[in-house]
């Protein structure tokens, strides 16, 4: 079908693609070389799902790195070129027109030879000739399912360049593991059909991870603060002026059609531009649209110990791989987000230091800057920030997805500093909170029901336990990113922390209240509950009043600090 299109269209440097909110809060889709000049004017990315901003997030960090590459720079010329562009407001065209010009040809979305992010004249096995262009759009259900879908499938017949270069950056991120169709070159072919590597996992990397970004108030500062161009505690990788550290379109070959299994990132714009997929576009007859795609498993890599080159993810240390693994000492593993869990319920491995640093890379750099005065220069001065975290969970062995994650929190700049002291005040209130939450109020519900005398009250009661806990978290919410964003430095961390127990504390009871009113069990009747006695409302609420005493003090209404 598209043996008749001419040899190149569609330009990434030059057509607009990259949908962004600017200053005014207009929407405009721009060109990358429009995207970098007018960083300062942008606010944010705007892709057509949120999930998609994130891997068009690290195209652009990759393109800094490379554009303004300079393998003889020392860590201190790094800072000082971090600082100057930091300073100037804005990027040097100079130097990313001269860069793009010598890739120009590089970026062509359509190219018989060297296509952006594909693989040229991948084929199918067999008489498939391509996949609808459904498949690699995220929120498009299955054919069966259009039934219950606000979109259209006559709609899916095409999309525009624009929308497909978009879907091919967020495909080579997050596309879901599975059977894949095998492409003629591919050597990992069984029965027919191609699967992931035995142990690895199948899904685009950012599926692995738990992606983060730090966001400042335009497109500009938010690429300075995640273009992490050392790092502090780690001399083993060079992050900056790389010179085997390369993204696809300057590598010499374009990539075959075969899996690769990859032992190591190379750096950091190989893990920024990682090509999990082997995907080749389809056009149209006439070359105006595209109409399908090729897409079979690229390049896979384990997991664990990839830290010195992935930034924009937290990390644990996991005593289960180095058991699976047969290694000597524990790996460590990225810590993925919770599709069920606001952020701030899981900022805990995102600002906390115990034993060893396993925060994301962007957090120790923006801690890095803060610590060599390159936030606090006069106008220039950085006071809060952002992190935002965006991911894709699946189901079905990774096979489908099932829901999207797009959390932001805004943070005082002092929480990217290990040594803060509010960040342990934070973390244990969040750590009690659970306790208070998923425990104490749960059991209060559970018992609430049997004091009701409802004996077949087991299912019934955990459903009503899971309702009224998510509504505590919906109602919490709120408080929580308040109370985080009121967290400055001139705060009595004690006190605050204090007032701020105080808040969920009265909350909560409110909460529990409102479920008693609502409750058919009468006050004093006890009721047998088995492994807790007689339980009656009464007995309940004392438990459940001793149960917040217990991890959240009790409420001093005379303290001071709010």
């Amino acid at each position: 079908m598209d043996d008749a299109v001419p040899l190149r269209r569609f330009n990434l440097l030059d057509e607009p693609w990259i949908p962004c909110i600017l200053s005014d809060g207009s929407l405009r889709e721009l060109s990358l070389r429009e995207v970098f000049r007018e960083a300062p004017r942008i606010r944010s990315i705007s892709g057509d799902l949120p999930q998609q901003n994130m891997p068009l997030m690290r195209l652009l960090l990759a393109i800094l790195y490379c554009a303004y590459c300079d393998t003889e720079a020392s860590r201190s010329d790094a800072l000082k070129l971090w600082n100057y562009l930091w300073k100037r407001g804005s990027f040097d065209t100079g130097v990313l027109d001269g860069y793009f010009d010598e890739f120009h040809d590089r970026f062509y979305l359509l190219d018989p030879e060297r296509p952006f992010y594909q693989v040229p004249g991948l084929t199918y096995v067999g008489d498939k000739e391509y996949d609808s262009v459904g498949e690699m759009i995220a929120d498009v259900p299955k054919p069966d399912k259009f039934l219950f879908s606000m979109r259209s499938p006559n709609a899916l017949e095409s999309i525009d360049f624009a929308q497909a270069a978009r879907w091919l950056v967020f495909l080579q991120a997050y596309d879901t593991a599975g059977i894949k169709s095998p492409v003629i070159g591919n050597t990992h072919i069984n029965k027919g059909k191609v699967y992931a590597p035995k142990g690895l996992s199948g899904t685009g990397w950012l599926g692995v991870i738990g992606p983060i970004m730090v966001e400042g108030e335009s497109l500009f500062r938010t690429l300075l603060l995640n273009w992490c161009l050392y790092d502090p505690a780690d001399d083993g990788v060079r992050l900056f002026g790389n010179k085997d550290d390369v993204p696809p379109w300057e590598s010499g070959d374009s990539p075959g059609p075969d899996l690769t299994v990859r032992t190591a990132f190379t750096g950091p714009v190989d893990a920024l531009t990682f090509q999990s997929r082997r995907v080749r576009l389809v056009p149209n007859d006439d070359g105006t649209r595209i109409v399908g795609m090729v897409n079979c498993y690229g390049d896979v890599i384990a997991a664990y110990d990839t830290d010195a080159c992935e930034k924009m993810t937290a990390w644990r240390v996991s005593e289960t791989q180095r058991k699976k693994l047969g290694l000597s000492t524990p790996p460590l593993m990225p810590v993925t987000h919770d599709a069920g869990k606001a952020l701030w319920r899981g900022l805990g491995p995102i600002l906390a230091v115990a034993d060893r640093d396993l925060r994301p890379g962007v957090l120790r750099w923006v801690e890095e800057l803060q610590a060599n005065g390159c936030l606090d220069s006069q106008e220039h001065v950085l006071a809060v920030f952002s992190i935002h975290t965006q991911g894709m969970t699946y189901g079905t062995q990774s096979s489908v997805y099932e829901t999207g994650i797009d959390d932001v929190l805004t943070l005082p700049l002092s929480f990217s500093r290990r040594d803060y002291p509010a960040i342990n005040t934070v973390v244990d209130i969040i750590d009690k909170t659970s306790m208070s939450v998923d425990l104490v109020l749960s059991n209060y519900v559970r018992n609430l029901c049997i004091a009701a005398g409802d004996h077949a009250a087991g299912s019934r009661a955990q459903a009503a336990a899971d309702h009224v806990r998510e509504d505590a978290y919906a109602r919490l919410d709120v408080l929580f990113r308040d109370r985080l964003a009121g967290f400055t430095a001139d705060k009595d961390y004690e006190s605050y922390g204090n007032a701020w127990r105080d808040d969920i504390h009265r909350m909560l009871v409110a909460i529990g209240g409102e479920y008693r009113s609502d409750s058919n069990a009468p006050m004093f009747v006890e009721r047998d509950s088995g492994r807790m006695g007689l339980m009656s409302v009464a007995r309940a609420t004392q438990l459940f009043l001793g149960g917040l005493n217990k991890y959240l003090g009790t409420i001093a209404n005379d303290r001071k600090g709010a």
